[in-house]
């Protein structure tokens, strides 16, 4: 075994070891024990098919029925059928962050970051309910599984983390507000059933790309408690989750999914979790691979499962739990404990039963018009207006003779990471000129999701997502007008040596169009590339419409053995001279100006500025992509892409009246943007109507009425220079501890009204344990038209001790007409004043002034007032509830090794009153060394 002691896993051999025996004569006994079970059951009901007992004692009678094998195979995330029992094969991979991912065909909502830039509570939970729906779809016609890996709700302490598109911000009250809407959206209100698991993830302080793997989260206990977990706990509590996905990182030093503390202690014991818990998608290998914790593939499996963990996504728990249990590492009964929990979530989805309220959920729904107008409402509501001078904006399409839109996402969109392929989708040039009474004809570009029938995409979901060897893909009427010559494609995969095959009429026999090997694009899946091509002669005489077939196929000599062969973005046939619609000249002109990142092309550069010296005024759409900023990819710049900052300064060089349009993953620090540009527009990767959602706001069908979640630091000399540092007090993150003034603060966001804060009121000046204080106020549309306004309560206390220079504790998102007046009231509970206290391990209120802060963002106050607080312990924790624990001050254990509570040794009995204040374990005890 490894050096390292492990206090859980190695407490628990001493009682494995006595029962390794029984376990043993379990292994031969299998058969007779399943034998003499189907004899004994007779005509009665089995009982985890009888749907009056509990899910609980439902999958405790399944998993006795079990063989050993078909055990460990049950803890996979991919797993096979078990026929004799009625278990059909499973897949637990499923994601649905803004809609049903990688599955084909869906409806894609704005990401994460896009969607609490709304801060409505109702549309979020709107948003899930939709999501959870076409999973329905998608279980029902397509056998996908029905526990989702969503919501992200990592907090944004660093907007340069790569997945920070995938968070809901850098408050953990809003976090946690927003991530309970949203299981209870997934999850659906039956009382009984649920429509989807939710899993939160990842659990916990996930907030680095780089060498995620094997990186610690190091950080003291307050900041852990006060920022790290609420969100988590909240969903526990509040939501209901009945998932939890571990994450890869270490938390000081103990990998999250071996993390007894974490896993146990805290989740289980503390906030009293009942769901089951998921390792990250080959987590369990880091544990020996990565972190170094353990020293084999059993031992890590022991570690893990011992610890809390319940599933494996990969197959670390497949491959060694056997091992594992037979060298006494851990025991059969403790595997049981795990897969039990796995199936009642699956029992509790009503798999197993045909009269479940969500029988016929689903249908009809997938990609409805109801979820298409739910997306547009969505992407209206998450876009930001940051900057508007001189009243800019809106633009009047009649005083417009020409309008110029460029950029790299001037007719494209970008949905972002874990999304679906929606197969309608529109982009800002065809919202401007629909706008602008402008006809827009087709290149002959075919999204590629848009197929009309299809063989296999993925074993368990056909799709053009994650397309697999043998797959087929029909489009029909494909207009080749009065013949070709040029074929292109837009593709990105992981692995090389696959081949795409393009056939007309008949996808084996058909006149051939293209054939190609496929190399590994960089970056994997994010990355695409476009191939161009000559069609063969006999196919440039082609004519008329069409049926087109793509076939792929893994080619013999790929050396791999992945199923998975490429994504697959469009094609397009057409000629090298077909003249664009948008080409200089047009009432509406559209230019790319540049890639997303990479080199400038003068060609493409060029070609922008000419354009933008004839507009009357430009709509410049530049951002982020995947690759920028991504999952397993960090950012190490604020800024936008040098390209796209020379294209920007280019085009204002020879036009000024340019309305700068952002679709990115997170914060920017566009400081020139903001010193010279008069609008700024933040659209995020805002789902799929981005394009009519941002030529409404820009021409004033929609009033913007987004606000920011996250701080936009003026500098990156603002953040400290190692993305691992995650103090939030020590390091200034925040808009709760930043004390320079931002670029744009938390909660910021304009309107094309404005809004009027008067008549505070508190319902009592003086606020104690248990009590709660209701703040109101009245909001008036000052302006000439309708809007909505997010009204934001935040609360300072005065205290001896560093506390936040704002909280927030409350918000409302408040609808009024031009002139309309409404009053809100927020409650504000006495609990919520609360701070951890590192020397009792309770969260603690102190007796004291509070100040109360009403506002349009957190640095734009309009009303404030005071109150009188009294003090108390509001909440215990595993360490201060004295439950099962014995106090020890000044005494010495009589046992040889002193335990953390994570599992590692700190040390042997002689030393122990030379350790730190805090809780260890001796003799299987918890002890408590106070200040001496």
């Amino acid at each position: 075994m490894h050096k390292k002691d492990y206090l859980y896993f190695w407490q628990s051999i001493l009682c494995n070891l006595l029962t390794h025996t029984i376990i043993m004569m379990k292994k031969y006994l299998a058969s007779v024990t399943v034998f003499c079970c189907c004899l004994a059951i007779s005509a009665q009901t089995i009982p985890y098919k009888d749907s009056t007992l509990s899910f609980h004692e439902r999958a405790k009678d399944l998993v006795s029925r079990m063989t050993l094998e078909e055990k460990i195979n049950q803890v996979g995330h991919s797993t096979m059928a078990i026929s004799r029992l009625g278990v059909k094969g499973y897949n637990y991979w499923n994601e649905g962050l803004h809609g049903v991912a990688r599955s084909g065909a869906a409806t894609s909502f704005p990401s994460s970051k896009a969607m609490s830039s709304t801060w409505d509570m109702s549309l979020i939970k709107k948003c899930a309910e939709a999501t959870a729906n076409e999973a329905r779809w998608y279980n029902r016609h397509k056998n996908k599984g029905l526990v989702y890996w969503c919501p992200t709700i990592n907090m944004s302490r660093d907007p340069r983390w790569g997945r920070d598109e995938e968070n809901y911000g850098e408050d953990p009250y809003l976090t946690g507000r927003i991530a309970v809407e949203y299981i209870k959206g997934m999850q659906g209100d039956d009382p009984k059933y649920y429509k989807t698991v939710a899993t939160a993830k990842h659990f916990a302080a996930n907030n680095y790309e780089g060498g995620r793997h094997d990186s610690s989260s190091d950080m003291d206990e307050r900041d852990l408690r006060e920022y790290y977990l609420p969100a988590f706990e909240m969903a526990v509590k509040e939501g209901n989750v009945r998932s939890i996905m571990s994450a890869y990182n270490a938390l000081n030093g103990i990998p999250c999914c071996a993390n007894h503390e974490l896993l146990i202690d805290i989740l289980r014991t503390e906030w009293g979790f009942d769901g089951f818990i998921t390792s990250d998608c080959g987590a369990i290998d880091d544990i020996f691979q990565k972190h170094r914790y353990a020293a084999t593939g059993a031992e890590a499996s022991a570690v893990a499962m011992v610890n809390g963990e319940d599933l494996n996504c990969g197959n670390t728990f497949q491959d060694h739990c056997r091992e594992a249990i037979e060298k006494g590492y851990m025991t059969e009964a403790q595997l049981d404990t795990a897969l039990v929990r796995v199936f009642e979530a699956r029992f509790s989805l009503g798999e197993f039963d045909s009269n479940h309220p969500y029988v016929n959920c689903g249908e009809g729904m997938l990609e409805c018009s109801e979820h298409r107008a739910l997306a547009l409402q969505a992407s209206h509501e998450a876009i930001v207006l940051l900057k508007n001078e001189a009243n800019c904006l809106p633009l009047h399409a009649s005083d417009i003779q020409k309008i110029a839109v460029i950029g790299p996402y001037s007719n494209t969109i970008q949905l972002g990471g874990y999304t679906g392929e929606p197969t309608y989708k529109k982009t800002l040039l065809q919202a401007v000129a629909d706008v602008m009474n402008f006809t827009i004809t087709s290149d002959g570009t075919i999204q590629a999701e848009n197929y009309d029938e299809a063989t296999k995409g993925r074993v368990d979901n056909p799709g053009i997502g994650f397309i697999e060897s043998g797959a087929v893909f029909q489009y029909d009427n494909v207009d080749f007008g009065e013949g070709k010559t040029k074929f292109s494609f837009s593709y990105a995969g992981c692995y090389g040596n696959r081949q795409m095959t393009v056939r007309i009429d008949n996808a084996k026999t058909g006149t051939l169009l293209y054939q190609g090997t496929l190399p590994a694009t960089a970056n994997n899946w994010t990355t695409f590339v476009t191939v161009v091509a000559d069609l063969p002669e006999e196919a440039q005489t082609i004519i008329g419409t069409h049926t087109v077939y793509l076939s792929f196929s893994k080619l013999p000599e790929a050396s791999d053995n992945n199923r998975y062969i490429v994504n697959v973005d469009w094609f397009r046939v057409y000629n090298e001279d077909d003249v664009s619609s948008t080409a200089l000249g047009s009432r509406v002109m559209c230019a790319q100006g540049s890639s997303v990142s990479g080199s400038t092309d003068q060609k493409l550069l060029d070609e922008a500025v000419s354009m933008a010296k004839e507009a009357d005024v430009v709509l410049l759409a530049l951002g982020t992509d995947l690759n920028v900023s991504d999952e397993s990819r960090d950012r190490n710049s604020l800024s936008l892409p040098v390209v796209q900052q020379k294209l920007l300064e280019s085009i204002y060089a020879v036009n000024p009246n340019v309305v700068l349009i952002l679709s990115t993953c997170s914060s920017m620090d566009i400081s020139w943007a903001d010193r010279n540009v008069p609008a700024i527009i933040e659209a995020w990767y805002d789902g799929q109507e981005q394009g009519q959602a941002i030529c409404d706001v820009v021409f004033g069908s929609y009033n913007p009425g987004g606000k920011l979640t996250s701080t936009w630091y003026a500098s990156m000399s603002n953040l400290p220079s190692n993305l691992k540092q995650y103090g939030i007090r020590k390091n200034k993150y925040t808009y709760m501890y930043h004390d320079r003034k931002p670029l744009y603060p938390f909660g910021h966001g304009l309107s094309y009204t404005s809004f009027a804060y008067s008549d505070l009121a508190l319902d009592r000046r003086s606020l104690n344990p248990g009590e709660e204080i209701k703040v109101t106020a009245n909001i008036t549309n000052t302006g000439l038209r309708d809007g909505a306004e997010v009204v934001q309560l935040y609360v300072h206390c005065q205290s001896e001790i560093e506390r936040p220079i704002k909280q927030l504790v409350g918000f409302v998102r408040v609808e009024l007409k031009a002139g309309e007046t409404k009053q809100v009231a927020i409650p504000l509970k006495h609990e919520q004043l609360a701070y951890y206290n590192d020397k009792t391990f309770t969260f603690d209120v102190e007796t004291g002034d509070v100040d109360i802060y009403l506002a349009a963002s957190s640095a734009d106050v309009r009303l404030q007032d005071k109150i009188s607080v009294l003090g108390s312990t509001v909440k215990t924790t595993y360490k201060s509830s004295s439950n099962g624990m014995s106090f020890l001050l000044h005494h010495k254990p009589t046992a040889n090794k002193v335990y953390n509570l994570s599992g590692v040794c700190v040390g042997d009995t002689d030393s122990f009153n030379t350790l730190s204040r805090g809780l260890y374990i001796v003799d299987g005890n918890k002890c408590i060394i106070k200040d001496k």
